[in-house]
């Protein structure tokens, strides 16, 4: 991305005679295509076509020069009617106010941003505003695919200023985590339905164990002791497998891979639901935010920046809490809230649920430490005190009508892992990770971020985006985006390090006031130069209507001077009349001030029959003679 006033003035370089052939006046636009036209290199003049670089010709645009193939790449109004009619219809985006269709003021466009490559706009600079920037007064506004220019002012759809707002802390990453938190509960009833499956299973007879495996699909690969895999993940098991399974000795082991498969099956369908809420809600209006919350179920609890609760877990959404969310700027956490939990948490403590009540089943002693020697009833060593219990030993305890004796040498009981499920951990495991570049989507821009060629990938005030993130991380300028959004994260400090952080504290704040009292400097001299530059802009404009008003003047007029090209050249003698071709003349030999100070401005008597021609006119009636002409006057 580039900035439109930062290319004035570079050279243009052909690459075919690395030779240079002008420089960029202008960038010339379509306001309506968002699309950049043309560099202007050459306005022209009275008899003098415009001379432009179409955009499509230009190869690249480095740090210092524009490159393009050669010298035929330039082209003239004459030869393109696109960029003739975009310079005839004198349309500036340039100070033009940019309005919401609802009437909100979004500042003046300042700068115009582009696509290096494309020459697509992807926003405007904008100066004042309702999102101004406080220390630069200056923001970032994303072009929409459609702008509706007017004279005084360009109309941008309600979107742009919604996509102008930013997001709760934690960018896509962070809402995410807040619209999974709500699918927990769906997802824990998914749990405990299979839980209560499992266990009745485990009692079940053999039959009843083959009827539920039979059409349910394999969450992981079951081979038997020889090495030939029964059924592999994701297989549908058949009751031939199921039989097969039954005579190995393999029945159980078959009905915890269906089981794994249930829930597999299970967090594929929550997961696919909260990806489809959450992207609806990623580009839902504030209205349809407000509209698809309430009347729902908060999943989690909602609190405001000052501590205050929203909405509680369980508790209705109502009319008045979305409104309340909209004004305290937590609509998206509350429309999430709304969706559901953490679909990568739910799936963990659903899997340990049900893995806790694998254990409560004959299976569970795999893998587990013999407390005791396991022995059968006719003498016969299962397994030996502290030896670890695998699937052969359990094989074996079935056969011989010793599985009780061994669930009783196994360390950890069933009933701990019962209790364990029932009573889960309610305190939830806090980690500090370092933030990534996901971590800035939807977040404010704080300065500008560049790459290593000077090409922009962010500027302040702008809002991330996917593409932006993405961008960022091509150009592995993802940790500077990341410090220009999110700045540098510390994690808590401990009792030992209260005086540190106190210092540090009192450091940051010194920090934040020099930081303050500089940005506010540099908005002072950022007004003041825009106020020069529109200063020099006005009176600029003013001296050149002021000129061409004195060549119109001028025109028909006689010198009363030598008027002399640069080489020496007569451009008109005394006397002679100012012609359109002498104004020319002039203005390429830099003589047209002169020109225009030796315009005779004397009022002239003209007797329209002293400059009579002798002939007549061939269209005159032949009965009309000749005038009749005083004595004393001559023709």
């Amino acid at each position: 991305m580039i900035k439109g006033k930062d290319i004035l003035g570079r050279n243009i370089i052909a690459v075919s005679t690395g030779e240079r052939i002008e420089k960029v006046h202008d960038v010339v636009f379509d306001p309506q295509g968002n699309q950049v036209l043309a560099l202007l290199v050459d306005e022209g003049g009275w008899f003098s076509a415009a001379k432009a670089v179409p955009f499509e010709r230009v190869r690249s645009i480095g740090e210092d020069a524009v490159m393009i193939g050669g010298p035929d790449d330039v082209t003239t109004t004459r030869e393109d009617g696109r960029l003739k009619e975009a310079l005839n219809s004198k349309v500036s985006l340039i100070g033009m106010t940019l309005l919401t269709s609802d009437g909100r003021n979004l500042g003046r466009i300042a700068d115009v941003f582009f696509d290096e490559h494309t020459g697509r706009v992807e926003g405007y600079e904008a100066t004042g505003g309702l999102f101004s920037d406080l220390s630069s007064g200056r923001t970032f506004v994303p072009a929409p695919e459609q702008v509706q220019i007017g004279h005084d002012a360009a109309i941008v759809p309600d979107s742009v200023a919604s996509a102008m707002e930013e997001s709760e802390p934690g960018g896509l990453r962070g809402a995410l985590s807040s619209a999974g938190a709500s699918i927990s509960g769906a997802y824990q009833d998914v749990a405990e339905n299979v839980k209560g499956s499992y266990e009745d299973l485990a009692t079940a007879t053999k039959e009843r164990q083959k009827e539920y495996v039979v059409g349910k699909t394999a969450g992981g690969d079951l081979t038997l002791d020889d090495g030939v895999v029964l059924v592999q993940k994701g297989e549908v098991i058949t009751a031939e497998q199921a039989e097969l399974a039954e005579q190995a000795g393999k029945l159980t082991a078959l009905t915890t891979a269906a089981t794994g498969g249930v829930i597999s099956d299970a967090y594929g369908q929550v997961r696919e639901r909260a990806q489809s809420s959450y992207e609806d809600l990623a580009t839902a209006t504030k209205e349809r935010q407000k509209e698809y919350a309430v009347g729902k179920t908060a999943g989690a609890d909602l609190t405001l920046d000052d501590g205050t609760l929203l909405v509680g877990k369980g508790e209705t959404i109502t009319a008045a809490h979305a409104e309340q969310a909209e004004e305290a700027g937590k609509l998206g956490a509350l429309a999430t809230a709304a969706t559901g939990g953490a679909i990568s948490d739910a799936y963990g403590q659903a899997r340990d649920r049900v893995q806790g009540s694998l254990n409560s089943g004959p299976q569970g002693v795999v893998g587990r430490t013999a407390a005791h020697n396991v022995m059968t009833d006719s003498g016969e060593l299962i397994v030996a005190a502290g030896v670890t219990i695998t699937p052969y030993h359990l094989e074996r305890a079935e056969e011989t009508g010793s599985v009780a004796a061994l669930e009783a040498a196994a360390q950890t009981s069933p009933s701990a892992a019962v209790q364990t499920l029932a009573a889960p951990s309610e305190q939830p495991v806090v980690t500090h990770t370092e933030p990534t570049v996901e971590d800035t989507v939807g977040r404010r821009v704080r300065s500008d971020v560049r790459a290593a060629g000077g090409s922009i990938v962010a500027v302040q005030g702008q809002i991330v985006t996917p593409a932006v993130a993405e961008r960022a991380r091509q150009l592995n300028v993802e940790h500077a985006l990341i410090a220009a959004t999110l700045g540098t994260a510390t994690p808590a400090a401990s009792g030992s390090d209260t005086l540190a952080d106190t210092r540090a504290a009192l450091s940051s704040g010194v920090a934040s006031v020099s930081e303050g009292a500089t940005n506010l400097l540099g908005r002072a001299r950022n007004w003041l130069s825009e106020q020069r530059e529109n200063t020099e802009e006005a009176l600029q404009k003013r001296d050149e209507e002021a000129k061409e008003h004195r060549v119109r003047d001028a025109l028909g007029r006689p010198v009363n001077r030598v008027i002399l090209a640069p080489d020496d050249s007569i451009i008109l003698n005394v006397g002679e009349i100012v012609t359109n071709k002498a104004v020319q003349a002039a203005r390429d030999g830099d003589v047209l001030d002169i020109l225009l100070d030796s315009v005779s401005k004397e009022s002239v008597s003209i007797d329209p029959l002293a400059s009579r021609p002798h002939d007549t006119g061939t269209a005159a009636l032949e009965s009309q003679g000749d005038p009749v002409v005083d004595a004393d006057r001559k023709l």
